[in-house]
């Protein structure tokens, strides 16, 4: 049969339910299912919507790759070798044929393709009016999943943004759905982030609509959109953008930030949605069978969070004994099983931090401090307020708390990446790595399937050494 990419082949799942496939690469989609014959009523803008969540949360996506590899290839984390489980990245053996990249491109883009399967056809019903509330609900989701996919992928295989590679290769934008032995190409970093911004603000428009029912944390909702956008302008350098986006979603979601140890530790123990979750994959045990789950992979299949980074949280921070049990840390299970957790992907804690960040880079120390100690009062008792300045060493104090308060969630590599700072990998093996200069490579058999999608030119040169 002939061999093909994954992002010239129709979606193979039936009516975009989420479907083992596995062998994307060399089997034509059989079981796809035209678009006109999977949208015949409301239900199905719905059904199919949920497959795409599974997407999302898949081990081989944001339920377990993206997160780790944010984390397990920083200098935040390492991996003693127990098992073969994320060791490759988490060494820095990076190679364009590494599974885990590769199944993060190929359900990066099951999200993007099958969004755009549900919004083509959304934007085209002419269902009752109350069929059409529903069907504007699943258009608003789609366009955020799609945004935060396309976001994610962006963030993995392109340089970082900023004036100097905005003009770099980026990603595939897709806008209409791909069809099978489509040819595509990488568009400009620029074109991405483009796309991205207008996907979220076409999401906004459709929660805006009349009659829409707003979902709740564990689902993209407008208040997740606002964050979502903070965190792309954010990355983007685009501060003021940051701040306005970061304060709607604050608005949005209206609530607080954990105070005491056992409430900090009920976010990560429990399946509840907690009060600083903006939006948040709810997995149960059967989502997340042995590796599958980010609580085997700390510490059971080695990674752990390095002895240096515990210990710079004080014994009053409320969220030492959570971090310090040494069995999963974030990810110790829930009274369902040991592997069942939640997966968070936008919380208030970010927020508040985005907006100390983009209020010191914009010189408002007074403003940056202000947010900063929102996050640092609450999770430590102990904290001084006058050991933070109102200048441009509150810079430092805004990424030390990022680094302690997002840890395990798959921020740290791509902070550096965009602060543009160095940073010692692999347990101090590779000292002063610059990964603002790194992209991860593009999968070679998605390279190798001659569609037009090309690799990253050089990207061997700028591994950690």
């Amino acid at each position: 049969m002939k061999k093909t990419s994954f992002l010239t082949l129709v979606i193979c799942t039936a009516g975009l339910a989420l479907a083992s496939c596995d062998d994307f690469l060399t089997e034509l989609p059989t079981d796809a299912v035209a678009d006109e014959e999977a949208f015949n009523s409301a239900k199905d803008f719905t059904n199919n919507l949920n497959g795409v969540y599974s997407n999302l949360g898949s081990y081989r996506f944001y339920g377990r790759n993206v997160v780790c590899l944010g984390d397990a290839a920083s200098d935040l984390v390492y991996h003693d070798n127990k098992s073969g489980n994320f060791q490759v990245l988490s060494m820095w053996q990076v190679e364009a044929t590494n599974a885990e990249l590769q199944a993060i491109w190929e359900y990066g883009y099951k999200i993007v393709n099958n969004s755009s399967k549900i919004i083509k056809a959304g934007e085209a019903a002419d269902f009752p009016e109350s069929e059409m509330t529903t069907v504007y609900g699943c258009l608003a989701q789609a366009y955020g999943l799609k945004a935060l996919a396309e976001f994610t992928l962006a963030n993995i295989f392109a340089l970082p943004y900023n004036e100097t590679n905005r003009n770099t290769p980026g990603i595939v934008n897709v806008t209409e759905p791909i069809e099978a032995f489509q040819q595509v190409s990488r568009a400009t970093l620029a074109d991405n982030y483009t796309l991205i911004l207008s996907d979220i603000a076409k999401g906004k428009e459709y929660f805006a609509r009349e009659g829409v029912e707003i979902p709740g944390y564990g689902n993209i909702n407008p208040a997740a959109l606002h964050a979502l956008e903070a965190k792309v302008r954010l990355y983007m350098r685009d501060y003021s953008g940051a701040v306005t986006a970061a304060k709607a979603a604050l608005d949005a979601r209206g609530s607080s930030l954990a105070t005491t140890p056992e409430s900090y530790a009920s976010m990560y123990t429990s399946n509840v949605i907690s009060p600083e979750d903006v939006f948040v994959i709810i997995k149960s045990a059967t989502d997340n069978p042995a590796s599958g789950s980010l609580h085997t992979m700390y510490p059971f299949y080695g990674l752990h969070i390095s002895e240096e980074v515990l210990a710079e949280y004080s014994k009053t921070d409320i969220r030492s004994e959570l971090l310090h049990n040494g069995d999963g840390e974030k990810y110790v299970g829930t009274s369902e099983g040991a592997d069942a957790h939640n997966v968070p992907v936008l919380r208030l804690p970010e927020l508040y931090l985005t907006l100390a960040e983009a209020y010191a880079e914009q010189g408002n120390y007074a403003g940056a401090k202000e947010n900063l100690l929102i996050v640092c009062a609450a999770r430590d008792a102990g904290f001084d307020p006058a050991t933070v300045a109102e200048d441009a060493s509150v810079i430092a104090d805004i990424r030390q708390a990022r680094k302690l308060e997002l840890i395990q969630e798959g921020h740290r590599l791509f902070d550096a990446r965009r602060w543009g700072i160095k940073i010692d990998v692999v347990k101090g093996r590779y000292k002063d790595f610059d990964p603002s200069r790194f992209a991860f490579p593009i999968p070679q058999t998605e390279v190798n399937a001659g569609f037009g999608v090309v690799q990253t030119e050089g990207w061997e040169q700028t591994l950690p050494r």
